[in-house]
């Protein structure tokens, strides 16, 4: 999740090094004390040790952050339980900053284990020193017990439109709802809702253009059985543009390799083999990319567009024969066409059927219905 920054101080003095870790420790008190005042003291004053090179290292910092964001959002969020007036957009703001304080914290949060009698580090049997949590317990059991505060978060985030931190409060909620803690601890949610939370993650990330996140959660949502919402459509468009994006830049190797190792994780996906098909086509035109189009019918039988582009593909062989035989007569012609035309038809009439409100089939099927009618073909 994105750092978050909630207030900007009047001014920012240089601080030392230990001036610096020394003012987040005076902050570390008053971030337990839980008085509301204090702890908008913290959220304002603390800032700078977040950039500051020693106290931007030490656990303490983040700890002393999170910790202020998450009992300022509790205090609020007790004052609207009882039905007093806050501000939603700051008690939002404060509850994902707390987690983004929190997940900086964690990975720094090693204490060495000293040994009282020599004063030196305790050692593990591969010689390494041995180390201990001070506050991760606590922050993840802060982080689990508002998971579902995070979720609702998320929530209103879509609701206002504000994709980027939508995405990042639904992808936090998955992440611990399904995370080894959650399930030791009996708090896990079902797959059947975090496949929707990660649908709305997806769906948040498509809408700011993060392409290859949005497929990386719609790919999430559906392993986790989620079949709402057109999240097939969504994963296709999401993988199309970032495909688009590397043909764009003509880095086609690249394309095709991202389209290969795609398809060699979800080998059954139609709509990879359509997309492997448009790529190869762009290379090295449409007999060679008339394989993929066919794979890609026959592993979704239900995919209107796969079955289009063998009927487009075949439809242009024919056109070929036409445009290489400027002279030849009806008579010549219909041995070459009539066999390739009558393969095409049975593939541009199930695409129609697939998808009655996509008209291109449907014309491609009418020009060839001509030509035999001017071919005088029954």
């Amino acid at each position: 999740m994105k750092k978050m920054i909630l207030f900007a101080a009047a001014a920012i003095m240089a601080f030392g090094a230990s001036a610096q870790m020394s003012l987040v420790k005076d902050l570390s008190k008053k971030a337990g004390s839980g008085n509301p005042q204090a702890l908008m003291e913290v959220m304002e004053k603390i800032e700078p040790a977040f950039t500051n090179p020693e106290s931007a290292k030490d656990v303490l910092t983040w700890y002393t952050a999170g910790k202020a964001a998450f009992s300022l959002y509790d205090t609020m969020f007790g004052a609207k339980s009882l039905g007093q007036p806050v501000d939603d957009n700051l008690m939002n703001d404060l509850l994902s900053a707390g987690y983004s304080y929190f997940f900086q914290a964690l990975p720094l949060d090693t204490i060495v284990e000293m040994d009282k009698k020599t004063g030196m580090p305790k050692l593990n049997s591969d010689g390494t020193k041995k180390v201990k949590t001070k506050y991760s317990k606590e922050m993840i059991g802060v982080l689990t017990a508002h998971m579902g505060d995070i979720a609702n978060a998320g929530n209103v985030y879509l609701q206002n439109s504000d994709w980027e931190n939508a995405a990042d409060a639904f992808g936090t909620y998955a992440d611990l709802a399904s995370s080894d803690f959650a399930i030791k601890n009996g708090v896990a949610a079902a797959d059947s809702t975090i496949s929707q939370v990660r649908f709305f993650q997806g769906y948040s990330q498509y809408q700011i253009q993060k392409f290859a996140d949005a497929y990386d959660s719609f790919t999430k949502a559906r392993k986790l059985g989620y079949t709402d919402n057109n999240i097939v459509d969504f994963q296709t468009s999401s993988l199309a543009n970032m495909v688009q994006g590397m043909l764009d830049k003509q880095e086609y190797d690249k394309a095709n390799d991202f389209i290969d190792n795609a398809l060699k994780a979800d080998p059954m996906n139609g709509t990879l083999h359509d997309i492997k098909g448009f790529t190869t086509e762009l290379v090295d035109g449409i007999d060679a990319a008339l394989p993929f189009y066919i794979k890609a019918t026959e592993v979704d039988p239900n995919y209107a567009n796969a079955f289009f582009d063998v009927g487009r593909c075949l439809y242009l062989q024919a056109q070929k024969i036409i445009d290489d035989n400027p002279t030849a007569t009806n008579k010549d012609l219909v041995p070459k066409l009539k066999p390739i035309y009558d393969r095409a038809i049975p593939f541009l009439q199930k695409a129609a059927d697939l998808n009655p409100d996509d008209n291109k089939a449907k014309n491609v099927l009418d020009d060839i219905l001509y030509k035999f009618e001017v071919m005088g073909v029954k």
